[in-house]
């Protein structure tokens, strides 16, 4: 079961991005995101 889905809101929490927010673009595998304004 997936809890992030296309369309949410996440922020992220880790690397040199951390705190940026985005909505889900698109979910490439189990682990990772592609968010909007943030890759």
């Amino acid at each position: 079961m997936q809890k992030i889905k296309k369309g949410d809101e996440v922020i992220v929490i880790a690397g040199r991005s951390k705190g940026q927010r985005g909505n889900v673009l698109k979910r490439l595998d189990d682990s990772r995101l592609l968010v909007e304004n943030v890759n």
